[in-house]
């Protein structure tokens, strides 16, 4: 089918269907008011002078909403990425947040019942029985801490009650797909209590041809058992223990000639350095967390956060893209983190607001390690051509030693630690100054100690050796410190202020002005052996915005230009000789853009949401900011948007028919900071549909994600860019399920 045409035609269809269901129906309804946290208190969305997005469970729910990838869809300028469970990228307003390293910052808060849970690693974990989840976009230390230096992301999960009642749902589909989820609730007067689960699967879409699992499947569990305790209405106590864990196949790094052949020859060797006897990844996170929240009077209330999260994940992959043994790697990736929070809010006619003092600190550690054939490597690399063997030669060993050895295996590694505590102030105070005028002003006070470790050990090749050559096989271009560990520390307090005015044009529209700085912290880069100091990346944000409800209708809206300045811009890059990833200083960079969304109860059957984002954004194009000067973010698109709507229908007094989907855009994206690796435009449409009880205790439905089966690359480069093997990971292609659903009790 024409590129163009296959674009046009999943909008026309969704347009179609949307028009034809709200054809058959007559009724508007009265929406239901959005209520938020973002501002640490109860407030109607547009009383937020903020962007802000947020997501009820049912919303979830209904369209099928069970990952992080897929909140893209619904929120305007964020994008989630996920090479692996292991391995993703958060993108808000054009700017990625991936770093995997030890030693390397967030740039988005992702906060799990109002706990930091950002490092890159343990970020991730299964969207299941949410009460809702928010999205604030731009700095917002004072809210979210120093790690939402481009925004942040709140899941706040579903808390016990009284009354008792459960669901089960079990779901199947094409790719070997099983899913059951499940939860149930109920207590007494003074103690109540909540248990929510979920098991997914699903083969490999990419067919491994060395034998080995499919590649590009997953294997998730998950359980959350809480309690919460209210032994007066004045006090309430949340106790919720997290648990997930993963043992996904490997992910399918290919090379561009087998790209959409949906195969792939990838494999690991057996050895002791990779952990692992195939490709795949096993992670395990724990989290347990206590919120306390004490009412002192009227306008007076005390709030504890205390969390404890610990992470181990251990994920091998073949990075060359090929049936050779050539770039085998692993990663395994450990810690813990403790924090805690307390927080006093306040409230009165005219004056609300908040103040507190947080304490944070992790471990983290970080060990990659590396198998090869020597001869494989050495021939692949092109560094065999001089004594006339062949590119990529298998025999290569043997040639060299002139069969004496068949294979000389190689294994090297280099690892990276941080020890970080962070101590916090912070207060926030919103004044009514007139009826219709409210200025807030805030601030967080943050004293940052960071100590970060490196080591390695890159022996010398053999092969290398024979020959006269004393050297690893990075030929001395990584630093090998024979395993000894070398250290570096350092010590940052800053002060990171917001601004924010909100103006009430009437009573269903407010205009509001922001300005807000934000930090992401310094790094101290050791791979060189230097104990480089990597300045912390700071920025500084303006806007404007207008959300309200349109008069006379159910159609909530919003709409907010920006402008953001970068100092100091840190940007991960691959060594292209040593294969390691290291951060460097970018300079100055900007980014300005505009974003909308709007949610439209059109009948009492129908409800219709619609996002969009416009940014331009990159590194400045100053003679100071190096060879990336001018060039785009990695991940970056100029513009994204989406439709979706829910719809339901009586089909006869004790039957719903029930459908829901959604079209997403996002216009062309680099891969890499270097602009090298391009991925064109991509347009995606999900659908579901089915019936359900009249009383929706019961549901069932059949779903189809990527109905048009679009091809598109989800990443480009990776380690193997940097051997002159460049890999790509394509997207999912469509793929279709059915799910019963069963309720119980009162819902």
């Amino acid at each position: 089918m024409n590129r163009i045409v296959k674009r046009n035609f999943p909008l026309a269809t969704l347009a179609c269907v949307i028009s034809t269901l709200a054809a058959q129906t007559q009724a508007q309804s009265q929406m239901e008011e959005v209520i938020v946290t973002a501002q640490k208190r109860a407030q109607a969305i547009q009383d937020v002078p903020l962007t802000v997005s947020s997501l009820d469970g049912d919303t979830l729910n209904e369209l099928g909403i069970d990952r992080f990838d897929t909140l893209s869809d619904l929120i305007p300028g964020l994008v989630v990425q996920q090479q692996s469970v292991n391995n993703n990228g958060y993108v808000i307003r054009g700017i990625t947040s991936d770093d995997g390293s030890a030693p390397g910052a967030a740039r988005v808060s992702v906060y799990l019942n109002g706990t930091d849970v950002s490092r890159s690693r343990t970020s991730y974990f299964e969207v299941y029985d949410m009460e809702r989840i928010e999205v604030v976009k731009g700095p917002q230390a004072t809210l979210f801490g120093t790690a939402a230096s481009i925004g942040a992301m709140s899941f706040i999960t579903a808390k016990p009650q009284q009354d008792f009642a459960a669901s089960i749902s079990a779901g199947a589909g094409d790719y070997e797909l099983r899913k059951l989820e499940g939860m149930v609730t109920g207590g007494s007067e003074t103690v109540q209590g909540r248990l929510a689960f979920v098991t997914r699967e699903r083969g490999g879409y990419v067919e491994n041809t060395s034998g080995e699992a499919d590649l590009n499947g997953y294997q998730r569990e998950a359980i959350r058992p809480s309690l919460r305790f209210t032994p007066s209405e004045d006090l309430t106590i949340d106790l919720v223990y997290n648990y997930d864990k993963a043992t996904d196949p490997g992910t399918a790094f290919v090379n561009q000639s087998v790209l959409f052949t949906d195969n792939a020859a990838l494999s690991v060797p057996d050895n002791n350095i990779l952990g692992m006897d195939d490709i795949g990844v096993d992670r395990t996170v724990k989290d347990f967390n206590a919120t306390i929240d004490w009412t002192l009077g009227d306008a007076v209330s005390l709030t504890y956060i205390g969390a404890q999260r610990e992470h181990d994940s251990l994920e091998a992959f073949d990075a060359d893209g090929t049936g050779f043994e050539m770039l085998n790697f692993s990663e395994w990736a450990t810690g813990d983190q403790s924090s805690h929070e307390l927080r006093l809010n306040f409230s009165g006619e005219r004056i609300n607001g908040f103040v507190g003092a947080s304490y944070f600190e992790e471990d983290a550690e970080q060990f990659v390690g590396f198998a090869t054939e020597e001869g494989t490597f050495l021939s692949c690399a092109g560094a065999l051509a001089a004594v006339n063997i062949p590119s990529c030669n298998t025999d290569s060993t043997a040639l060299l030693t002139g069969g004496m050895v068949a294979a000389l295996p190689y294994e090297s590694y280099y690892a990276n630690g941080a020890d970080n505590s962070s101590l916090n102030l912070f207060a926030d105070v919103s004044y009514q100054v007139t009826a219709q005028l409210e200025a807030t002003v805030g601030a967080r006070l943050i004293r940052e100690e960071r100590e970060s470790s490196y080591n390695s050990n890159l022996p010398f090749s053999q092969t290398l050796a024979s020959q006269g050559m004393m050297t690893d096989l990075f030929f001395g271009l990584a630093l090998n410190t024979d395993g000894d560990v070398i250290r570096g520390d350092s010590d940052n307090s800053a002060v990171l202020p917001r601004f924010n005015l909100l103006y009430a044009l009437n009573d269903d529209t407010n205009l509001y002005g922001t300005i807000s700085r934000g930090e992401r912290s310094e790094v101290i880069e050791l791979s060189s052996g230097i104990g480089n100091l990597i300045p912390a990346e700071e920025i500084d944000n303006y806007e404007l915005g207008i959300k309200g409800r349109l008069a006379g209708t159910p159609l909530d809206y919003a709409v907010a230009a920006f402008y953001q300045n970068y100092d100091n811009f840190q940007v991960n890059v691959v060594d292209q000789d040593s294969g390691q990833t290291r951060t460097e200083n970018a300079g100055s960079a900007t980014n300005t853009g505009l974003e909308a969304e709007l949610r439209w109860s059109a009948t009492d059957s129908l409800q219709l949401l619609a996002n969009m984002a416009y940014i331009d954004a990159g590194i400045d194009e100053e003679s100071g900011n190096g060879s990336y000067a001018g060039n785009q973010f990695r991940l970056q698109p100029e513009l994204t948007g989406a439709i979706s709507y829910i719809y339901e229908t009586p089909i006869t007094s004790g039957l719903l028919f029930t459908s829901s989907g959604s079209w997403s855009y996002r216009s062309s994206v680099y891969f890499d900071i270097a602009n090298q690796f391009e991925e064109d435009a991509v347009d995606l449409l999900n659908l579901r549909a089915g019936i359900a009880a009249g009383d929706r205790n019961w549901a069932l439905t059949m779903a189809a994600s990527n109905l048009l089966d679009e091809e598109y690359i989800m990443d480009a480069g990776n380690t193997g860019s940097s051997f002159g093997f460049p890999t790509y990971i394509q997207g999912a292609p469509r793929t279709l399920s059915l799910e019963f659903s069963k309720q119980f009790g009162a819902f």
